[in-house]
């Protein structure tokens, strides 16, 4: 959360990473920089919401998590403790990350800091038993109404940087809307788009916020290995990871 570190996901803040040359700087760095991934379950919220912000603003959400034991990790959640059973608690900062995250990724990049987006954001994390894939209920408010139809296109029509791009580890579409009543699942969807995509449902009308949805990523691809690729990638084409790769190559020349 460090204000001069940029919080990555290629498709929603690709310009977060013009606060690499202030760290540099700012830290007296001749080379390298550090850019971090998001909380794997604040990915597939922020994927979701990414594309209503600039169009209706958004005001509040409300956010509950199902996440899936894989992200406990090895060995993770005893077995006893996970079967039959849900746990209403992941970690002590879980919640805090989902709360302050997307604040942080829908923000606006201002040259040597992020100006944080500004949504009020309240989540509950609880640990289900499943194997992979976060699956996240959202409900939100907005600061300019908008229908259900208002918030389907502005879905369908999002096309980030890395699809336009056609970077390898991008999912095309990055969003893959499921109009089933009992979709998305995480057996079902937690692999669309080989587990970088976010599955999105059950859109529908809020009668104590504006809308309400269904947002579901695969944890242990798009949530981790998955996405620092993809970070990676985003950085290649840019330009920024040249000039280590020709340094390198000329350690490595024979005499």
């Amino acid at each position: 959360m460090d204000d001069d570190v940029p919080l990555l996901i290629p498709e929603v803040n690709p310009d977060h990473l013009d606060l690499l040359a202030h760290q540099q700087a700012r830290r007296g760095w001749e080379r390298g920089f550090v850019v971090t991934n998001p909380n794997c379950t604040s990915i597939p919220m922020t994927m979701a919401l990414a594309p209503l912000q600039p169009r209706f603003g958004i005001e509040a959400v409300v956010a509950t998590s199902m996440q899936a034991l894989s992200g406990a990790g090895y060995p993770g959640v005893p077995s006893l403790d996970a079967i039959d059973n849900v746990i209403p608690f992941v970690a002590e900062s879980e919640e805090i990350k989902m709360n302050n995250e997307p604040n942080k990724m829908l923000g606006l990049c201002r040259g040597q800091k992020i100006e944080a987006a500004g949504i009020n954001i309240s989540a509950h994390c609880n640990r289900v038993p499943v194997s992979d894939g976060h699956l996240v209920t959202v409900s939100v408010r907005f600061k300019h109404k908008a229908s259900v139809g208002d918030i389907l296109e502005a879905w369908q029509s999002w096309e980030p940087l890395p699809q336009q791009l056609n970077l390898p580890s991008a999912p095309q579409p990055p969003l893959v809307i499921r109009m089933e009543d009992n979709r998305p699942q995480p057996r079902l969807d937690r692999d669309a788009g080989k587990g970088m995509a976010t599955s999105i449902g059950r859109l529908r009308p809020c009668s104590v916020m504006d809308v309400r949805f269904v947002a579901l990523a695969h944890n242990t691809i798009r949530g981790a290995a998955g996405g620092s690729v993809l970070n990676a990638e985003l950085m290649y084409v840019q330009g920024m990871l040249d000039v280590f790769t020709e340094q390198k190559t000329e350690v490595q020349l024979p005499a």
